[in-house]
């Protein structure tokens, strides 16, 4: 889903935000796109953001590091830029099922971090179910810990899968096709596939701009490490919608469908590589059909056949038209695991500072000569470069430790380490089975098995009033 048409901000109004808080920025934002009064989305935000960098202004940090400003997206509950769709759609969810009177079933795969982000956004609703797909062996320990941690939620359940989390996006997305099914089990999806993450995402573009360019008096440039291209669809937005972003630098790992769409037009899918950014290992960049639908002035068609198209792994470059238009906004940068690791010390070195691998693939581009080139001026001074951190170190100890960093401690990760564990097995079924159909009616199963508990607890307690 998009909205149907997106709403402009003037540069007299953006001025009037300058000196916002983000929890501000962010429910002014949300103001355009639902029909809550802002009082209410003050409250939501402010509680969402509060859960931020222990409680403490700003919750995303802005710095000056070497040439470039680091926005510190990363410091939420669970330590990963995630949390800041998560924690505001998941209180934005909760808020329109009571008022309705209705329950909800969440149903989400994970590459990383989303998952864990989802869990604790959603953990304890009495609106909400939430069952959470992560794939064996391609998530950092940490992030593990993170989901099959929640064992005293009644309303989580998690699933290891012998698979990819492209398989996991092909399963969820057999499941979702099943209209009767999702009508039947209010079933919803609060990763970046929900627009509503990509709306909230879009405000800290705002907010970071404003802190750069208070007087709304040129372009600031944004670097994004990018999986399913749902944080660069966020500036996209933002940018539409008139914040004078210069150019968005999207910055992949070893899985670099983003950036052979954007520098050559290539969308077909290669093999999922595992690398030392795991959140960020994936094929299917399901949010570049937005930008498609964006950039192309709302053109259906086009954006359908090239999305079908890498679906269904035929080969069909975009033709150089609408190539450019996405030029327009957007340049990219493959970084391979060497060069993260090569960029985390460079930082350490430089500042002080440990960054997790995903952050470095974006600060790796940002300091690449390809970039650089790329985002100077031909004349007058060169527009600030800020590169967005999205997770802690404190979650990926491998990476860490192969790039000859110390590990930022947390308190958080040390308290994940005690807690007990729980998860079911999402198996490889046997040759000659569809494994993602297996999938899907596995999860289908569950879903429907966990209303009939929900009834049961519901009638027990009724009993136990009376």
């Amino acid at each position: 889903y998009v909205p149907e048409s997106l709403p402009s901000i003037s540069k007299e109004e953006l001025r009037s935000w300058a000196g916002l808080r983000t929890s501000e920025v962010c429910a002014r934002v949300m103001e355009r796109f639902t029909d809550l009064p802002l009082a209410e989305l003050r409250e939501i935000s402010a509680s969402a953001f509060r859960s931020f960098n222990g409680g403490v202004e700003p919750p995303l940090p802005l710095t000056r590091v070497g040439d470039a400003y680091h926005l510190d997206a990363g410091l939420g509950p669970t330590l990963a830029f995630k949390d800041v769709g998560q924690q505001v759609v998941a209180r934005l969810l909760s808020a329109y099922l009571a008022r309705r009177g209705e329950h909800a079933n969440v149903i989400v795969e994970t590459s990383g971090d989303t998952g864990p982000a989802a869990i604790a956004g959603v953990a304890g609703s009495p609106n909400c179910e939430i069952f959470v797909l992560y794939p064996h062996g391609r998530v950092s320990a940490v992030q593990e810990l993170q989901m099959i941690t929640w064992g005293g939620a009644s309303n989580v359940h998690v699933y290891c899968t012998e698979g990819d989390t492209d398989e996991q996006a092909e399963a969820l997305k057999l499941l979702f096709s099943d209209a009767s099914f999702m009508a039947t089990n209010r079933v919803v999806s609060i990763n970046s596939i929900n627009w509503a993450r990509i709306m909230v995402q879009s405000a800290y573009y705002f907010w970071a701009y404003l802190q750069l360019r208070p007087e709304v008096d040129g372009e600031v440039h944004f670097v994004v490490p990018t999986g399913a291209f749902g944080n660069a669809t966020g500036g996209l937005v933002a940018k539409r919608m008139g914040l004078p972003i210069g150019t968005i630098v999207c910055a992949t790992n070893s899985n670099d469908v983003v950036h052979r769409t954007i520098s050559v037009g290539d969308m077909s899918l290669a093999p999922n590589v595992p690398t030392v950014s795991p959140a960020m290992d994936i094929q299917f960049a399901y949010n570049v059909e937005r930008m498609l639908f964006l950039v192309s002035g709302g053109d259906c068609d086009s954006t359908a056949r090239y999305m079908l198209a890498a679906q269904e792994r035929r080969a069909e470059a975009l033709p150089a038209p609408l190539l450019a238009l996405v030029r327009e906004t957007f340049v990219s940068c493959a970084v391979s695991d060497e060069q993260t690791c090569a960029t985390m010390a460079a930082v350490y070195k430089e500042s002080g500072l440990t960054i997790d691998p995903h952050s470095a693939v974006g600060v790796s581009a940002a300091r690449s000569r390809h970039i650089q080139e790329a985002l100077r001026k031909p004349t007058g001074p060169p527009a600030p470069v800020c590169c967005v951190l999205t997770a802690h170190p404190a979650k990926f100890e491998d990476a860490c430790a192969r790039a000859g960093v110390p590990l930022a401690p947390s308190p958080v990760v040390e308290a994940l380490k005690k807690a007990p564990r729980s998860f079911e097995w999402l198996r490889a079924p046997p040759p000659g089975t569809n494994k993602l159909e297996a999938w899907a009616a596995s999860i289908k199963r569950a879903v429907e098995s966990a209303a009939i508990d929900r009834r049961k607890r519901h009638a027990t307690g009724l009993k136990s009033r009376l």
